[in-house]
C-alpha cells in the first residue's frame, strides 16, 4: 500500500476535514474486497465514515469518482480519497424560487453565488447540478432522473444555468452551443473608465504554470468577447459581456488584459469586494423540441450594486 498524505486528523463524521488527499494501491490480498472495507482498514476509520466519504463524492478509483461504497477492489486499483473541506456536510439544495423556467426538456436555474456549477474532487453533493438532480427526482420519483449540463459558470458567479431533462432533446441543444447558436450576455462591474462605448476583444486563453491567462494568437483557444458600457460612474463601470466563445474564465481575462478587471475578481487584478461583480444575465436560445427562442433572464442578485436602479437593455 502507497500512501501520500500528511495526517488527515480524521474527526467525527460531518464535522471538519482537511484539504488534501491520500493515495491508497490497491495491493493483491485486498483484491476482491469492498471500496468501504478497504477505506475503514487503510484509513482507520469506521465503515459508517468511509461509506459516508464514497457517497458524498471524496473517493476517486483509478481517477473516476466512484459512489457505490460496496464496489469491489481489484489488485492494481489507486484510490484517491479528496478529504473535504467542510467534511461530509450536505448543506446545497435547490431553491425552488430560483427557477426561472421549467418545462419537459429544459431547466433554468439563477444559480447563487459560491456554489459550484458542478462536483469538485471532494464533494459529489453541494453542488448545482446534483442539486438539479434531487430536485427533478423529489417531484417524479424513481431512480436518478436523466439531467444534462452543457455549460458552466465559475463558482463564484451567479446567473443562468440550462439544464436539459430529456435525452432526445440533448443533442440538438448540445449542437446549438458548439455552433454558436446560444446568445449569452454578462454584467460586471469593472474598475477603471474604459475609452471605447464598445469594443470586442480577440484574444487566445491559455495555461501558464497552472493558471489561465491570455496567450499571443495561435498558443491557445480561440477566444471572442463583445463589450458595451452601459452605466459609468467614479469608481466603476458597469458593461455588458456577449461571449462568443465559451473559454475558462473567458470575460474575467479579456477584462483585466485591456486594464478593466472585474470588481472582486482578486485572481486576475481586480479590486477586493465582498463578491465577484460578475453575473450570467440573460440566455437566448432555440428550444430543442419547441422550435422556437427562448429568452432566459437571471434577476440582479440582492447584493449587486444598483440592483433597483441599474437600467438593462430590453
Amino acid at each position: 500500500m502507497t500512501q501520500n498524505f500528511s495526517d488527515p486528523a480524521v474527526q467525527d463524521r460531518g464535522r471538519a476535514l482537511p484539504l488534501h488527499f491520500s493515495q491508497l494501491d490497491v495491493e493483491r490480498p485486498q483484491g476482491g474486497g469492498s471500496l468501504e472495507d478497504f477505506l475503514s482498514r487503510n484509513l482507520c476509520l469506521p465503515v459508517i465514515q468511509a461509506r459516508d466519504l464514497v457517497d458524498f463524492g471524496s473517493v476517486q478509483v483509478d481517477g473516476k469518482q466512484e459512489r457505490n461504497p460496496k464496489r469491489r477492489l481489484r489488485h492494481g486499483q489507486r484510490i484517491h480519497v479528496h478529504w473535504p473541506r467542510g467534511g461530509t456536510s450536505r448543506h446545497y439544495e435547490l431553491d425552488p424560487s430560483r427557477v426561472v423556467h421549467r418545462d419537459a426538456v429544459l431547466l433554468a436555474y439563477n444559480k447563487e453565488r459560491g456554489i459550484p456549477s458542478q462536483q469538485t474532487p471532494y464533494d459529489g453533493y453541494n453542488n448545482v447540478f446534483a442539486a438539479v438532480q434531487r430536485h427533478v427526482r423529489g417531484k417524479e420519483g424513481g431512480s436518478v432522473p436523466y439531467v444534462a449540463l452543457h455549460h458552466r459558470l465559475d463558482q463564484e458567479t451567479s446567473g443562468i444555468m440550462v439544464f436539459v431533462l430529456d435525452k432526445a432533446a440533448n443533442r440538438a441543444l448540445g449542437k446549438a452551443f458548439e455552433n454558436q447558436k446560444i446568445v449569452k450576455q454578462y454584467l460586471a462591474w469593472i474598475a477603471g473608465e474604459p475609452q471605447s462605448h464598445q469594443w470586442t476583444s480577440r484574444q487566445d486563453i491559455g495555461r501558464f504554470k497552472g493558471r489561465y491567462c491570455t496567450v499571443p494568437r495561435g498558443k491557445g483557444k480561440w477566444a471572442e468577447t463583445d463589450f458595451q458600457v452601459l452605466h459609468r460612474s467614479e469608481e466603476k463601470t458597469l458593461v455588458l459581456a456577449r461571449p462568443k466563445t465559451g473559454r475558462t474564465h473567458q470575460i474575467r481575462l479579456h477584462l483585466a488584459a485591456g486594464g478593466w478587471p472585474i470588481w472582486g475578481d482578486t485572481l486576475y487584478g481586480g479590486p477586493a469586494h465582498p463578491r465577484l461583480l460578475l453575473h450570467a444575465w440573460r440566455m437566448t436560445l432555440p428550444h430543442p423540441v419547441l422550435e422556437r427562442e427562448v429568452t432566459l433572464t437571471a434577476p440582479l442578485p440582492h447584493d449587486w450594486p444598483g440592483a433597483r436602479s441599474t437600467t438593462l437593455p430590453p
